[in-house]
Order: structure tokens, then sequence, then C-alpha cells
């Protein structure tokens, strides 16, 4: 491993990958990007990862709390820990700006997936016959309220992308992630906490209290796409930086976008000292 190189572990599939440094042409990617979209999440994590082996992985298999969390790992490392973010009161007759500060490792660790949570209780849940595909059936069965064998799996970003703008969008991923389909609602619903339980969401709402008229808002907090559009404004720079070391030391393009992040930056430093000598 080289100083540029760090480990993350997936929260929801486990896994340990190397997360290599961010270099130029990433940043270049992330400035030229139209949208934050799920695509451009997983091109960045395929650019920046690989197993602890070395091997590229299918960012597009792997569940969606994984690639969100991997892209709030990234903000981290290079913008920072603390989310610090301001918004206008909705009380009638207030717009009082309020500052919504929080930190990102106490809110990954509060959404933290639990594989032993109450959700799985009087339930057993047991590897199916297909890859990334699991079982989940009742210990106990009550005459009133009976309760079948149902399979799932882990939503995916592709599954996320393929039900994206869809009317029907949630009928659509329970379709892809549940079978059967006509399992009995008991059985639907376990199965849906069971999945929250496993692979928690990482949009979700946070609250604010205005400090002038005192009102509890509800926030929702998407914390990929935020991340995602904080990194591709803080990459913007890269073409300023190009500029400064195009000019001072006559490298081409190419050389400058494949310099380390940290390494384009102190020769930026020394380039702007000079200057300014």
């Amino acid at each position: 491993m080289t100083s540029d190189e760090e480990f993350f572990r997936l929260p929801a599939g486990g896994q340990v990958v190397r997360v290599n440094a961010l270099r130029g042409s990433d940043e270049l990617l992330l400035a030229e990007a139209t949208t934050c979209d799920t695509i451009l999440a997983m091109k960045l994590a395929e650019r920046l990862t690989c197993d602890v082996h070395g091997a590229r992985l299918d960012w597009g298999a792997l569940p969606v709390t994984d690639l969100d969390a991997f892209i709030i790992f990234l903000r981290r490392r290079i913008i920072g820990n603390l989310i610090r973010a301001d918004v206008a009161c909705q009380a009638k007759d207030c717009g009082q700006r309020i500052d919504v500060v929080f930190r990102l490792d106490k809110f990954i660790d509060y959404h933290a997936p639990s594989f032993q949570s109450k959700s799985c209780r009087g339930w057993t849940v047991e590897l199916d016959h297909e890859p990334g595909w699991l079982r989940l059936a009742p210990l106990e069965e009550s005459a009133d309220a009976p309760a079948k064998t149902i399979s799932f799996r882990l939503p995916t970003p592709v599954d996320q992308i393929a039900v994206n703008g869809r009317p029907d969008a949630e009928a659509e991923l329970a379709r892809r992630c549940l079978e059967p389909l006509n399992a009995p609602l008991k059985s639907r619903r376990k199965a849906e906490a069971v999945m929250e339980a496993m692979a928690p969401c990482l949009s979700c709402d946070v609250t604010a209290v205005c400090p002038e008229c005192e009102t509890t808002m509800m926030l929702c907090f998407e914390a990929r796409r935020f991340c995602l559009s904080e990194l591709c404004d803080r990459a913007l720079s890269i073409y300023a930086d190009v500029d400064v070391l195009a000019r001072a030391y006559h490298w081409s393009e190419s050389k400058i976008l494949s310099l380390p992040r940290s390494r384009r930056a102190a020769y930026v430093n020394l380039a702007m000292q000079a200057r300014s000598n």
C-alpha cells in the first residue's frame, strides 16, 4: 500500500476495498458532470477502488447503501467530516436563516446496518439458491396471520437506475428484489424491514429548529447527492491548477491530471509562492 491509499469497509456488504488517491482526471470527471446522479457516483467509485487483491469492483451489483457510504467516505476524506448548511425557516412571516450542522461520522454510525435487529425476531434469514439472494422464513406461523417464506436481495445501483423516474418505481423495485410477489403482506412487510436493517437508506430527514420562532422543521438530506454535489464544486479548482502548473513548469495537461490531488496541491503552492516573490 502507498501513502495515497486507504482501506474502507463497505457497511452493508462487509467487503474491504482499497481506495486510491483522487487524481486530476477524477476531478475533471466531477467538474464536468452535468448531474450528481447514480451513474456519476458509480463511475467515480469504479475509478477509485479495487478489492484487496487489486481486482475491479462491480459497483452496480453492490447494495445502494455501500455506494452512498463510499461517497460519504470520500467527502470526509477530501472536504472534511462536518456538514454545514443553512436553510430558510418555513414558518409563515419568519424566513430566518437556520444553520444546520452535524458530523458525518455520527450520521454513518446512527445509520449503521444491524444484522441482529429486532426486525429479524421470530424469523430466520438464510442464503437462498441464487447468489445475492436471501430467504426469510418465520420460525412459527399463527392461524390468524399466516406468514410464508419469502426471498429477497438488497437493492443495487442498477436497480435504482432502472426504476428512476417511473410512476410505479416502488412496485418495480419490489418486483426486482422480492420473490414471490404474491407473498402474504406480513411476509413482504417483514422482508422490507429486514432489508432496511441490513442496508439502511442514507437519504433521510434531519431536524432543524428555528432560533427566531422555534419552529421545528424536517429537512430531507440526500447524503449521496449532497456530498457528490460538494465534491463537484470542489473539483472546479482543477482548471486553475492546470493553468498554474502549465505556466510554471510547462507540463502537459495529461501529466498534470495524472498527479494525485495532494501532490498537485503542493506543486501549485510552490508555483504560487514563486510567482509572488
